[in-house]
């Protein structure tokens, strides 16, 4: 009986780690340290862009960091990149005085010791990295990429690949056009370059963006294009993976409009400058899939939204088929998650999110607590138009004003944005599913329908858990619900 009661709790224990998956820093085996792979900031880069505020090493091997611009609350952020064969030891020193630190998110079960000033901590595997010090996400924030070591590196010389070198690549003159990124070509940016400018691709198949580098935006532009820093108009079949962009002014650091057969893989975004600096909007577009990115913007961190000239959404472009997966976003304004405001599209369908970290999500800098529909996970509807099978699942939560939002109305944001309900709408077969909030926010689930016409309904709540309870019905406290919603359940 002890044998069978033993291996029952070996097989739960396989299971358990099959089905959440394993901590950076707590995987076993034990994995061997291994030198980092790092790539020097370059030597003529502006000391604007270079971070002074923390000091870091990956074993021996010290790591450049960059100022990706000041927060909403004029605090600068920091970040750092770098290659891990094996494990590493990771130290960084603060350069000012706090009092305690947490590395986020939990979910990676990271340990840090502090020494000093110093805090260590092992790395057993790539992994991104957040310190957030004096519980304070609103003050100086370090946020680390470790990454799995680059593979086949495309040649500099063929003539389909736009490669940049390790450097300071600056194309950013004022009224400078964007480069143009064609059908079949691959935009590089290599490890240890920062190119400050701007790419699009329109009307095009089969585009790469790739590299270890970054591309920094921090002008506006005086052409006619928009001032997005990677911007993908009807374009399909692409790929965009590994590379940083680093979006100092508020506007949107990347998007897509009209797209389909697009992967984003292990994008980061580093944008704090308030506002509109969203991390990667995805627009009337569809079969996409965002795998292992990082989001730090002052806006949406994810927006999927429908734009169109056409008034009547039923003949706008549909948006569906969205896998958004294994990713960590913060926002200091507006959503964490958001689908919406803008919803001109024939319908959303088929969106599913899991494996989300949310390590932080603010409402408004200059109107806290005044705009309830801001939230981690938000649908928000301004046009008669269905959402039917969305889920959420498996999305942890580490701080953020509001935990859901699931909402029909007329305006966005004291009417900048306005709707439009004289076509049908509705929303339906929308699931939460492993929902956990460690949040200290007012973690409010909201569901708001617009008429007995256009009505929220079969909504299910499965294993909510805020703070250590589990949600039990819709009678929790944390629900505010109107009469235009019903087939709500609780699990």
């Amino acid at each position: 009986m002890i044998r069978k009661t033993l291996l029952y709790a070996v097989l739960l224990l396989a299971c358990a780690q099959m089905l959440y998956g394993c901590s950076a820093s707590t995987a076993t085996p034990e994995v061997e340290e291994k030198p980092v792979i790092a790539y020097p900031a370059p030597e003529d880069l502006p000391v604007n862009y270079r971070s002074e505020n923390f000091t870091v090493k990956a074993g021996e091997t010290a790591i450049d960091l960059y100022n990706a611009g000041s927060n909403s609350w004029n605090q600068p952020v920091s970040y750092g990149y770098f290659d891990m064969p094996g494990a590493s030891t990771i130290t960084i020193t603060p350069n000012f005085d706090y009092q305690t630190f947490e590395l986020v998110p939990r979910s990676l079960r990271i340990r840090g010791e502090r020494s000093g000033n110093a805090i260590t901590f092992k790395l057993n595997g790539p992994a991104n990295v957040t310190l957030v010090l004096d519980g304070n996400y609103q003050g100086k924030a370090l946020h680390l990429f470790a990454q799995a070591p680059e593979t086949d590196i495309p040649d500099a010389n063929d003539p389909n690949v736009l490669f940049f070198e390790p450097g300071f690549h600056d194309l950013g003159e004022y009224g400078s056009v964007p480069t143009k990124i064609t059908s079949n070509q691959t935009l590089y940016i290599s490890g240890g370059a920062v190119v400050r400018g701007r790419f699009r691709a329109d009307d095009a198949t089969n585009v790469t963006v790739r590299g270890r580098g970054i591309l920094l935006n921090d002008y506006r532009s005086n052409d006619e294009y928009d001032d997005i820093a990677l911007a993908l108009s009807r374009v399909t079949h692409s790929t965009i993976r590994d590379i940083i962009v680093n979006r100092d002014t508020n506007s949107w650091t990347s998007s897509m409009y009209g797209s389909s057969d697009v992967n984003v893989l292990n994008y980061k975004a580093v944008s704090p400058r308030f506002a509109s600096s969203d991390g990667f909007n995805i627009v009337s577009s569809h079969d996409i899939v965002f795998d292992g990115v990082f989001i730090r913007s002052a806006d949406d961190a994810v927006a999927i939204k429908g734009m169109s000239q056409e008034e009547d959404p039923a003949k706008a472009p549909p948006v569906y088929n969205i896998a958004y997966r294994n990713s960590q976003l913060w926002a200091d304004a507006n959503n964490a998650i958001g689908i919406g405001a803008e919803t001109v599209a024939a319908y959303f369908k088929n969106i599913k999110f899991d494996n989300i970290d949310v390590l932080y999500n603010y409402d408004d800098r200059d109107h806290p607590d005044v705009l309830p529909d801001r939230s981690a996970i938000n649908i928000f509807a301004l046009h008669g138009t269905e959402f039917k099978d969305i889920s959420f699942e498996n999305i942890r939560v580490e701080k953020a004003k509001r935990l859901i939002n699931l909402q029909m109305d007329t305006s966005f944001y004291f009417g900048a944005i306005q709707g439009n309900w004289a076509w049908p709408g509705a929303m339906s077969g929308i699931r939460y599913k492993n929902i956990t909030s460690y949040s200290d926010g007012t973690n409010e689930i909201k569901v708001a329908g617009w008429s007995d016409d256009r009505i929220i309904s079969d909504v299910v709540f499965d294993n909510i858990v805020i703070n250590g309870e589990k949600v039990k019905s819709t009678q929790d406290p944390h629900f505010t619900i109107n009469e235009y919603a019903k087939d709500l359940i609780v699990k």
